[in-house]
C-alpha cells in the first residue's frame, strides 16, 4: 500500500509539503498541489482519516448512544433503521460509528465517558430523550458535539432531528375515524411515558377533543391490567392508536383477535412484514438518522424536522 513518503518521493517533495498538497494547503501552489494529488490518485493512495483527527485530538467517531435496555429486551426495529441512515451520511464524511447501550444509566455513562476519554470520540448522536439524563447533562457539561433524536426535554434546548409527533398523533386518529369508519379509538402506550409517546398521545387527545370523544388511554406495564381486560371495560372501542411498533408486536396475537383496525408507528421494515394489515405511520426513521448526522457537522444549525407519511 502507498504511503505519503511514496507520494512524496515521487513528486521530489518533501513529506510535509506532499500532506499539505493534499489537504489543499493554501501555502502550497496549485501546480503543486494538483500533481501530488495525481501521483497519490495513480498510486492508490489511502489516507488515514482517523489519524489525521487524532493529530487534532479527536478521533473519526461518532458516538452513538441508545436508551437504557436489558439483556432480554427486543431489538428495537426502528433504531436499526436509524443507524442505516446514519451510515449512509457518515460514509462520505470517512467517519464511522461507535455504539454505547447498557443495562443501566450508570453503566451507560460510564460507556460514554470511556468514548471521550480513551477513545477521543467528541461527536454524538442520541438516540432518545429523557429528564434527568445524566449521559446529555456529561456531554453538555463537557461542551462536546451531540445531536438528540427526538423533542428535547423543556429544561434543556438541545440541538435536535424529530418528526412533528403531535401531528402524526392527530392524523393516525383522524384516519382511522375518516377512512376506517371506527367511532371510538383508544391510544395504547408503554408505561415509560417517553418523550415521543407523549407527544403523540397529544395529538391523539387533539383529534379526540375535536370530535367529542373520549380520549382513552390504556399503558402496557409488566404485571399490569391486560390490553384484553381494558378493552371488556371498555366495549365501546373499536380501534386502536398505538404508540409505536414494539408495542404493536408485542400485542399483536391478542390485537389480530380483536379483527378492528389499528394504526401504529414507525413503519420500520421488518414491523411492516410482521403488520401488513395495520394502518402504519411511517416515521422516517432512516431519513431521520441521515439528518441527524448533516445536523452534527452543521453547527449553526439548531433543529430539523423530518415528514411523516401514512399508509393503509
Amino acid at each position: 500500500m502507498a504511503t505519503i513518503k511514496d507520494i512524496a518521493l515521487r513528486a521530489g517533495v518533501s513529506v510535509s509539503t506532499a500532506s499539505r498538497a493534499l489537504n489543499d494547503n493554501p501555502r502550497i501552489s496549485l501546480t503543486t498541489r494538483l500533481r501530488v494529488k495525481e501521483i497519490a490518485e495513480e498510486l492508490g493512495y489511502q489516507p488515514n482519516y482517523n489519524a489525521q483527527n487524532l493529530s487534532r485530538g479527536e478521533s473519526n467517531m461518532v458516538g452513538v448512544v441508545f436508551p437504557v435496555t436489558t439483556d432480554t429486551a427486543p431489538a428495537n426495529p426502528f433504531h436499526i433503521d436509524l443507524m442505516r441512515g446514519i451510515s449512509v451520511a457518515l460514509k462520505p464524511r470517512r467517519y464511522e460509528m461507535v455504539v454505547a447501550i447498557a443495562p443501566s444509566k450508570e453503566e451507560l455513562l460510564e460507556s460514554v465517558e470511556s468514548m471521550v476519554n480513551q477513545s477521543k470520540v467528541h461527536k454524538f448522536l442520541v438516540f432518545y430523550t429523557t429528564e434527568n439524563d445524566p449521559v446529555t447533562h456529561y456531554l453538555r457539561e463537557n461542551g462536546l458535539d451531540f445531536v438528540v433524536i427526538g423533542h428535547p426535554t423543556s429544561n434543556h434546548p438541545d440541538r435536535f432531528v424529530d418528526n412533528d409527533n403531535v401531528a402524526a398523533g392527530k392524523a393516525a386518529t383522524e384516519f382511522l375515524l375518516d377512512r376506517r369508519n371506527v367511532k371510538q379509538p383508544a391510544f395504547i402506550q408503554t408505561d415509560n411515558d417517553w418523550v415521543y409517546e407523549k407527544a403523540r398521545r397529544d395529538g391523539f387527545y387533539d383529534c379526540m377533543q375535536e370530535r367529542q370523544l373520549p380520549a382513552l388511554v390504556w399503558k402496557y406495564r409488566e404485571g399490569g391490567q391486560t390490553i384484553m381486560d381494558f378493552l371488556r371495560e371498555h366495549p365501546d372501542v373499536d380501534s386502536l392508536v398505538c404508540s409505536d411498533d414494539l408495542i404493536s408486536v408485542r400485542l399483536n396475537d391478542q390485537l389480530q383477535s380483536m379483527g378492528f383496525p389499528v394504526a401504529s408507528f414507525n413503519n420500520s421494515r421488518l414491523v411492516g412484514m410482521l403488520l401488513r394489515d395495520n394502518v402504519r405511520i411511517d416515521m422516517m426513521p432512516r431519513k431521520l438518522g441521515l439528518e441527524a448526522v448533516n445536523l452534527l457537522f452543521n453547527p449553526g444549525e439548531h433543529d430539523r424536522i423530518v415528514e411523516f407519511e401514512i399508509f393503509d
